[in-house]
């Protein structure tokens, strides 16, 4: 199963560093792109970029706003609690740019702050049809920078926190329910509902739960007939 995420999300700056100190979180986006392993492990790559303002010159130096650009790989695992919700949790590393920007009156000049981001990512999924779900994530980000600083600033500069909110919309690349119930589907049905839930994989539960909602349309039309 191949899975792709869309979100908008709420950034908020932490802990005592120049990100905390001199930059306030506002709002950015993202997308995802995840493929499923057994077991319901998955593996995937993610693209973020966060607008934020700076609160404090005295702390971040000579500019106004400032744009974070996330790009890395991430593994994790989905937990389906039922038919309806399931939870997600993932690790990932890659890099991290701070692309920041001065207003006229500073000189209007451009620079970028480079590193490398580690991001643990949840989510709370709520499963609207085979193909399409709805979920609220919350995430940390510690990012690592290489920022050239005298050496009394280095701890205030070399690391940042962010912790994130976000909700989006998850879309499935495969849609059974677009596929008539036949003879084989009818069969798998049945060898599906026969085995321990706790033994089959997401994927698995998925097919499941639709094959059975479809089963109880086709039942429903046949009465109407």
């Amino acid at each position: 199963m191949f899975v792709t995420d869309l979100y908008l999300q709420r950034g908020f700056t932490s802990g005592d560093n120049f990100a905390g100190n001199g930059l306030e979180g506002g709002v950015g986006y993202g997308l995802r792109m995840q493929f499923y392993l057994p077991k319901n492990f998955y593996l995937g790559g993610s693209l973020t970029q966060d607008f934020m303002n700076v609160t404090s010159t005295a702390v971040v130096g000579e500019y106004s706003k400032s744009t974070k650009f996330n790009a890395y790989l991430y593994a994790g695992y989905d937990y389906q609690l039922n038919d309806y919700w399931g939870i997600t949790s993932d690790i990932g590393y890659g890099y991290s740019q701070n692309k920041n920007k001065q207003s006229p009156s500073q000189g209007g000049g451009k620079f970028r702050d480079t590193g490398n981001v580690l991001r643990i990512t949840t989510s709370v999924e709520y499963i609207l049809n085979s193909s399409t779900s709805f979920y609220i994530s919350p995430s940390f980000e510690m990012v690592s920078y290489n920022i050239n600083t005298a050496r009394a600033l280095e701890d205030r500069f070399n690391n940042a926190n962010y912790l994130n909110i976000a909700i989006g919309i998850r879309l499935s690349a495969r849609d059974y329910k677009s596929i008539a119930l036949n003879k084989t589907d009818n069969q798998e049905l049945q060898e599906l509902q026969n085995r321990n839930r706790e033994d089959l994989s997401i994927k698995e539960k998925r097919r499941l739960y639709f094959l059975k909602k479809r089963e109880e349309r086709k039942m429903r039309k046949a009465r109407r007939n």
